[in-house]
């Protein structure tokens, strides 16, 4: 969690400096968006049989991290971005 929380600190100062750019964005954002669904995961895991009851909030918070996951192929487009930065040859049009 300490990751994420400093990756969205150093971004918000890169920010704040004007030397961010949307391929940090994409980043940032698929990190802490996977991060958050295995830890989501892990507490449902962890309740076992209750983990998938709605009387607690694991599998509530898992389901509405799965929907921001795979929302319009988010992290794929993400991988995309962070991959044409990296080898300067876009995978898409």
């Amino acid at each position: 969690i300490t990751e994420a929380q400093l990756m969205v600190l150093r971004l918000g100062r890169m920010k704040d400096a004007g030397t961010m750019n949307f391929h940090q964005v994409s980043m940032a954002k698929r990190n802490n968006c996977a991060m958050a669904r295995d830890i989501a995961r892990t507490a449902r895991e962890i309740l076992g049989a209750n983990g998938i009851t709605l009387d607690y909030s694991p599998i509530r918070h898992l389901v509405n991290i799965e929907s921001v996951f795979t929302y319009e192929g988010t992290h794929e487009m993400h991988t995309l971005i962070i991959g044409e930065d990296i080898t300067g040859l876009p995978a898409y049009d």
